[in-house]
Parts: structure tokens; sequence; C-alpha cells
């Protein structure tokens, strides 16, 4: 599961900063065209909005697959490792309900209806630029999913530790 997780990684951490070049060298076109030949990029402002759409909702993706929702954290911190797991597992459950019904199912349900839609200056269907949405759920889900698994595989592989230091110990007064 960690090298799927890595994987997710590399891929989103690649396409995001991708994103993030292309962004400069549009914002560099759009000053450019502005100041240096009075006449602006029409299609410029517009597809840095799209792109900023889509670099944030990936970014959001990859931030909480790297678990940098410091609030979640902080409050599983407080707490022992038997609830902290508990805790954990149930708040990855919750935001895995959140992403299915509000990004997937409700991002997939504007992405149809946007579909016949056409942006101003790129003239590309809105739908598009919507899918943003189902497609950072599916990537909350699934990093959501190894969340879990990992929490409980790292529990057991803790049990295990201490039952077999408890063998330990009795072997050596036994």
């Amino acid at each position: 599961m960690n090298n799927v997780k890595k994987k997710l990684d590399h891929v989103l951490a690649f396409i995001t900063c991708t994103i993030m070049g292309f962004m400069v060298i549009v914002a560099i076109w759009q000053v450019f065209t502005r100041y240096v030949l009075n006449s602006p990029s029409t299609i410029s402002e517009e597809l840095l909005r799209y792109s900023l759409i889509w670099v944030s909702m990936l970014g959001a993706a990859y931030a909480f697959g790297n678990k940098k929702h410091i609030a979640i954290e902080f409050i599983i911190e407080k707490l022992s490792p038997k609830k902290a797991l508990r805790m954990s597992v149930l708040i990855e459950i919750l935001v895995v309900l959140f992403a299915v019904i509000v990004m997937v199912v409700g991002g997939i349900m504007t992405v149809n209806i946007t579909m016949a839609q056409t942006s101003a200056s790129l003239g590309i269907p809105m739908g598009y630029i919507y899918l943003s949405l189902p497609v950072s759920g599916i990537l909350v889900i699934s990093y959501s999913v190894i969340n879990i698994y990992e929490a409980v595989v790292k529990r057991k592989v803790e049990l295990y530790s201490e039952e077999m230091d408890g063998e330990s110990v009795t072997q050596l007064h036994g």
C-alpha cells in the first residue's frame, strides 16, 4: 500500500507542479501582452482561473493524502493510542462519506449539468473545469482508504511488538 501511495504522491506532485509552471508562463504572457504589446491576451485570464481551480483541487487532495490537515492530526495526537486509532478511522470514514456525496456524486452531477455550457474566452465545456471536483474526490477517497489501511496495520504491528516484548520479559524471569 505504501508503494501505491508513493506513486500517487509522485504523480500528483508532478501534475500540480506542471500546472503551476504553466500558470507562471501564462501569467508572464498576460503581463507581456498587456504592458508591452498594449493588446491584452483575451484567453490568459480565463486560462489562469481554470488552471488555479484544477491545481487547488489536486493540491488539496495531495495535502490531505500527506496529512497536512493540522486540525485533525492535532486532535488525534492528544488521545491514547487505542482511541487515536478509532478516531483516525472515524475521521477517515467521515471524509470518505463527504468525498463520495459532495465531491464525487455532486461533482458528477455538476459536470453533467455544465457540459453544455462553454467558457467565454476559451470556448471549452465548463464541465471540464468542474471535473476537478470528482477527480479530487476520488483521490481523497483513495488516500483515505490508504490511511485507514496504514493506521490499522501500524496498530497491529505495535500490538505484536508489545506482545513479543512481553514474552521476552516472561522468558527472562521464568
